[in-house]
């Protein structure tokens, strides 16, 4: 090996060490951990906080409560042109406060598409479902933001503020998954 290669090689390795210690030091927001809990994450990106949530919901149960109903949306319209599909699209508001979402839960069967009208009250808010990948960036106190989606899966999810939370901390609630 020329002494060429040898310092590409070496600088290569370099790179690869610097780029996992920037991903650990500078890790943000919360992890999944095995069980399906959330992980409070090691770091304070200096926006909301990062402590634990206070009621710590499983990200994701296949389970749902024996008792569920489906929630009653705002407005709901057919989802498909094919009545026999029996999806709708759903209409919700969703309110963030430092005490926590209102409503802190709600119910829809599987296949319905969700149009949440997310909205900040008493400071600045985003809204994350971790375990469906689904990441919906900062609202603005006093503002709203359209948020649309699509429940394919059955099953109780946790919702949470991640980056953008309340002083006193995390706030969580659940969207639960009725199967048809």
């Amino acid at each position: 090996m020329t002494k060429k290669q040898t310092y590409i090689l070496s600088s290569l390795g370099v790179l690869v060490v610097l780029l996992v210690a920037w991903g650990v030091f500078f890790r943000n927001g919360t992890g999944y951990v095995p069980g399906g809990q959330l992980e409070p994450a090691g770091q304070s990106s200096g926006i909301g906080t990062n402590t634990p949530p206070k009621n710590n919901i499983p990200v994701f149960s296949p389970d749902v409560p024996v008792d569920a109903t489906p929630s009653v949306p705002k407005n709901e319209a057919p989802a498909s042109a094919n009545p026999t599909l029996g999806t709708k699209l759903l209409f919700f508001d969703l309110k963030a406060v430092a005490g926590g979402f209102t409503p802190s839960s709600f119910t829809v069967h599987k296949g319905d598409s969700l149009h949440i009208s997310f909205t900040a009250v008493d400071g600045d808010y985003d809204l994350d479902f971790p375990y469906l990948g689904a990441y919906f960036s900062a609202v603005k106190k006093g503002q709203t933001k359209d948020v649309p989606f699509d429940t394919s899966i059955s099953g109780t999810f946790a919702f949470e503020c991640r980056d953008y939370c309340p002083a006193s901390g995390k706030i969580q609630g659940s969207l639960i998954v009725l199967p048809q």
